[in-house]
């Protein structure tokens, strides 16, 4: 029994556990992560062997499984049609894979420091950066990373377009790391009955001369990029507009019920006519993921087809260009074809009212899994099993499309459709073909306002930090606006309204940043340097274990 409970979560993981969640959405004490994992690197330091230590960095996993992303429990059963139990399932397995850098960092924390001498600043370097690299390899389903939630800050939020979130979670992990080395430190002398104000002074030094010149460079890039928002190259005037369609009429109208793609479309028509009517009419109205109920002028029964005459006329009226998410067909000899699709439809002036308009579409390249395809099963299996699955096919990657607007000017969009603007790759892409303006169209409406909402919003402020470009979400039931590249948030919707605004959107001259330019170069980097300077002492960490 006694042996058992060496394995047992310990009370720093738990506090651990307590503070993390506390951190993100949806409470979002952002602050708390300073000193968040401290509890836990404690514990971890207290472990007698190298199997206890794994087992802290599983349970932490495991708990911020279940405490920070516990609304996949709420999710699942919404998207996919199934039960309560099933969501409940879901969230459980996902909890055991959820944070997996953790156990590994810990088999590697316990065995540097059983091996190390006294504690020093490049050891500390050295750990941080190892837990950075270790994170940056290790897949996630949600790409969250502990430096994400230096969001708060706008001078350490804009270190992203140096080196993308890792930065942030290296100088997090630091911080943490050097708070358990002063609470060692404090704790050592005291027994010891030495002097404490020396090695105080020479550990504050350490930690906070670095925390200050990455706040210094940090805060001269956020008043550079501010500077550059105010004076714009142009200024382009968006409609937006969020239509928080209920779920139950979103899923009636999927299973082919016409009456709720009427309804549907009719409450994205209302708004945006709204906003065309106004006195200051919008360039360019954007409407968020799947917002066309349907597929998009290729119809499969006579209700699509009215629906696609109806809506394709109404467009050519208004004459201003429009941009929503739909599904797109292709057929095949063998089989049917679906994409999630983003439509680009640009009416032209003199256009006759049973014209087509001009039509560009993008195909979402990075698929949510399980949601939008099952690796290894055919649709009618997935089908069979999970009802509100979709199966779809992968589109061709990052395309950037030259849209006319109503004004007779061009822009460069680069489209991002829900997930794929958690990957930093993706936009930065977008950056490197020439886009001037992000576009991402969402939908977490299946999640409730339980935190995912907000979550991807946060994510998504990196990626305009990252790329130095702004950003416009259209989302079906929030959060909506525009991201600055400086990381603000303007215009922003609150969660479950329906609202239709115009706004304007600056157009920057290129803004080119380290981390667009070099791509995702701190995580492998941080990875290298930290094997780098702790292998050594890993290995006779390791070494000492076997022998023992």
């Amino acid at each position: 029994m006694a042996s058992a409970s060496r394995y047992a979560p310990r009370a720093g993981t738990l506090a651990s556990t307590a503070c993390i969640a506390l951190a993100f959405p949806p409470v979002e004490w952002w602050p708390l992560i300073w000193f968040g994992l401290a509890p836990w690197l404690y514990a971890l330091g207290r472990c007698r062997s190298l199997g206890e230590a794994i087992w802290q960095g599983f349970w932490l996993n495991l708990l911020l499984g279940f405490a920070a992303v516990f609304w996949v429990a709420y999710a699942v059963p919404r998207y996919l049609g199934v039960s309560v139990l099933a969501g409940v399932l879901a969230v459980c397995l996902h909890a055991l894979v959820h944070q997996l850098q953790l156990p590994i960092f810990a088999g590697a924390w316990w065995a540097a420091r059983r091996a190390a001498a006294p504690q020093s600043f490049v050891n500390l370097c050295g750990l941080a950066l190892l837990y950075t690299g270790i994170d940056w390899a290790t897949p996630k389903l949600f790409q969250d990373t502990f430096g994400l939630m230096l969001h708060g800050s706008p001078a350490l939020r804009q270190l992203a377009a140096i080196g993308g979130t890792p930065v942030l979670t290296f100088l997090v992990l630091l911080v943490n790391l050097g708070i358990v080395a002063i609470a060692h430190t404090f704790a050592t002398r005291a027994r010891e009955g030495t002097a404490l104000t020396r090695s105080m002074a020479v550990w504050a030094v350490w930690l906070l001369l670095p925390l200050a010149a990455c706040y210094a460079l940090g805060a001269h890039e956020y008043a550079r990029v501010t500077r550059a928002i105010a004076s714009p190259e142009r200024v382009v005037q968006v409609g937006l507009v969020q239509g928080n369609v209920d779920e139950a009429l979103r899923s009636r109208w999927a299973r082919g019920d016409a009456e709720a793609a009427k309804a549907s479309l009719a409450t994205y028509l209302r708004a945006t006519n709204e906003l065309l009517d106004a006195a200051s009419k919008p360039d360019l109205v954007v409407w968020p993921e799947t917002s066309y109920p349907g597929i998009f002028r290729k119809p499969e029964n006579d209700a699509q087809l009215m629906l696609n005459v109806a809506f394709d006329r109404e467009i050519a009226a208004r004459g201003t260009p429009r941009v929503f998410g739909g599904y797109d067909r292709e057929d095949r000899r063998d089989r049917r074809v679906l994409r999630n699709a983003l439509y680009f439809v640009e009416p032209f002036p003199g256009q006759a009212r049973h014209e087509l308009s001009p039509m560009q579409v993008y195909h979402k390249e990075i698929l949510f899994p399980i949601g939008e395809y099952f690796p290894l099963l055919d649709e009618a299996t997935v089908r069979r099993w999970l009802p509100g699955a979709a199966h779809l096919a992968r589109g061709e990657g990052a395309r950037v499309y030259t849209l006319t607007l109503g004004s007779g000017e061009s822009i460069r969009l680069g489209p991002a459709i829900c997930y794929e603007d958690l990957f930093a790759r993706h936009t930065a892409e977008l950056a490197n073909l020439g886009a001037e303006l992000l576009l991402n169209v969402s939908n977490d409406s299946w999640f409730g306002d339980y935190g995912a909402a907000r979550l991807h919003l946060i994510a998504a402020t990196f990626r305009s930090v990252e790329t130095g470009l702004p950003q416009l979400r259209a989302t079906n039931s929030g959060y909506s606006g525009l991201v600055l590249p400086n990381g603000e948030v303007r215009a922003a919707t609150r969660y479950g309204e329906s609202v239709a605004k115009t706004i304007p959107v600056p157009i920057l001259a290129p803004q080119p940043t380290l981390r667009s330019h070099l791509g995702d170069w701190f995580g492998p980097l941080s990875l290298a340097l930290g094997l780098l300077v702790l292998s050594p002492r890993m290995s006779e960490a390791l070494r000492l274990e076997t022998r023992g």
